[in-house]
C-alpha cells in the first residue's frame, strides 16, 4: 500500500540542535517590523521556534559620500548629516574635524565646548529614542511613553532647558534600573565578551573602555572619563546607556554653551585630515582629502557596520524572542550601515 516509516519521511530533512529532524522554514523580518529598527531585514531560518541561520542587512542602497565628486566644506559637512538621520550632529562634527585637521585648524575653546554641548545633548536624545523602543518591544508601553515624551523635549533644547528636565531624565534613568521585570527578561540575553571588537556602549557594556571622547582634550577639560559596565548581556547594554545619559547630563553643565558650531573656513588649502567622533553608537572614523578647499575624497568607518556582522552569531540556536530582544540590545542603525 506504498506505507512509509517515520524513518524514510523525515530522512531528508535537517537536523535540530537535539538530533531531531524537524523542517526548517525561512522567515524575513522587516524593514518595517515594529521590534527592529525600521530599515533593518532580517532573514531567519527557524527550526521550530529556534534560529537555525540568520542574516541581517539594512534595506537602503549603499550612499555616495561624494555624488558630485567633490564638494565644498559646508556642503559635504550638510551631506553627511543629512546620510544620518538618527545622529545628524554627531557626523557633522565629523566632517568638520576631518576638514580642520586636512586644513590644520585649530578650534578656540569655546567652539569646542559648543560642540561638546551638541554632541552629549544629541547622546541623551538617541539614548532616550532607543530606550523608548527598546521598552516597546518589551512590553512596557509607560516606559515607552516616557522615554518618547523626554526624547522629544532634549532633541533641540538649550543647556538650561536640559537643566530644567535634569531631575525628571535623572528619574526615568532610576526607575529603569529598578524594574524587575528587565532585569528578568534582559539578564542573560545577546552575551557579548569580547570587547575589542565592539564599539561604544555595546563595548563598555562588556567591560571595555574605549571612548573617542577620551582623545578630545575638551572633553578631557570638562572631567570626562570612560563609564564601562560589565556583564556583557542585553542588561548590561541597557544599564550602560542609562549611565552614559547621566554622565552627559554632568558634561553639558560643565560645558554651558550651545552656540551653534560655526562653518569649516579652509580657504584654498589642499591637504589629507582624519578624524574620530564618538557618536551615539561608538566611534565614527573619517578621513578626506581636499584640494584646492574642496573634498575630492572621503573614507568613513562606523560602528552600526561592525555590529551588524554580530547578528548571525548573536541569533545562532536562540530562541526568536531572545534573539530579538538581543538584536534591540546593539542599537543598530541601517543608516550608519550603508555609509
Amino acid at each position: 500500500m506504498g506505507f512509509m516509516s517515520m524513518v524514510e519521511v523525515t530522512k531528508d530533512l535537517p537536523r535540530s540542535g537535539d538530533g531531531l529532524p524537524m523542517e526548517w522554514i525561512d522567515a524575513p523580518f522587516g524593514p518595517f517590523f515594529p521590534g527592529l529598527p525600521g530599515g533593518l531585514s532580517l532573514n531567519l531560518t527557524l527550526d521550530g521556534d529556534t534560529i537555525a541561520r540568520a542574516e541581517a542587512a539594512a534595506m537602503s542602497d549603499p550612499a555616495d559620500l561624494l555624488p558630485s565628486g567633490s564638494m565644498t566644506p559646508d556642503a559635504f559637512a550638510a551631506r553627511l548629516s543629512g546620510l544620518v538621520p538618527l545622529a545628524p550632529m554627531s557626523y557633522a562634527l565629523l566632517a568638520r574635524r576631518a576638514i580642520e585637521a586636512a586644513a590644520g585648524i585649530e578650534m578656540p575653546d569655546g567652539a569646542a565646548r559648543s560642540r561638546i554641548v551638541a554632541l552629549e545633548r544629541e547622546r541623551i536624545a538617541s539614548h532616550l529614542n532607543w530606550l523608548a523602543l527598546f521598552a516597546h518591544q518589551n512590553g512596557l508601553e509607560d516606559l515607552a511613553v516616557r522615554a518618547a515624551s523626554l526624547q522629544l523635549a532634549v532633541a533641540w533644547a538649550d543647556v538650561a532647558a536640559i537643566e530644567e528636565r535634569g531631575p525628571a531624565l535623572r528619574a526615568l534613568c532610576d526607575r529603569v534600573r529598578r524594574v524587575p521585570l528587565l532585569r528578568a527578561r534582559l539578564s542573560g540575553v545577546g552575551r557579548l565578551a569580547d570587547a575589542d571588537d565592539l564599539r561604544g556602549p555595546v563595548s563598555r557594556a562588556s567591560g571595555g573602555t574605549a571612548d573617542g571622547r577620551s582623545d578630545d582634550p575638551a572633553s578631557v577639560a570638562l572631567g570626562f572619563a570612560p563609564v564601562s559596565t560589565g556583564g556583557g548581556d542585553a542588561l548590561a547594554r541597557l544599564r550602560q546607556r542609562i549611565d552614559e545619559i547621566g554622565q552627559s547630563l554632568a558634561l553639558i553643565a560643565a560645558a554651558g554653551s550651545t552656540a551653534a558650531p560655526a562653518p569649516v573656513e579652509t580657504g584654498a588649502v589642499s591637504g589629507q585630515g582624519t578624524a574620530i567622533v564618538e557618536t551615539p553608537r561608538g566611534a565614527a572614523t573619517l578621513q578626506v582629502t581636499l584640494e584646492v578647499g574642496k573634498v575630492t575624497a572621503a573614507k568613513i568607518s562606523t560602528p552600526s557596520v561592525r555590529h551588524l556582522a554580530l547578528v548571525p552569531a548573536l541569533c545562532d540556536q536562540q530562541e526568536l524572542g531572545d534573539a530579538m530582544v538581543a538584536i534591540g540590545s546593539l542599537d543598530l542603525c541601517p543608516w550608519e550601515a550603508r555609509l
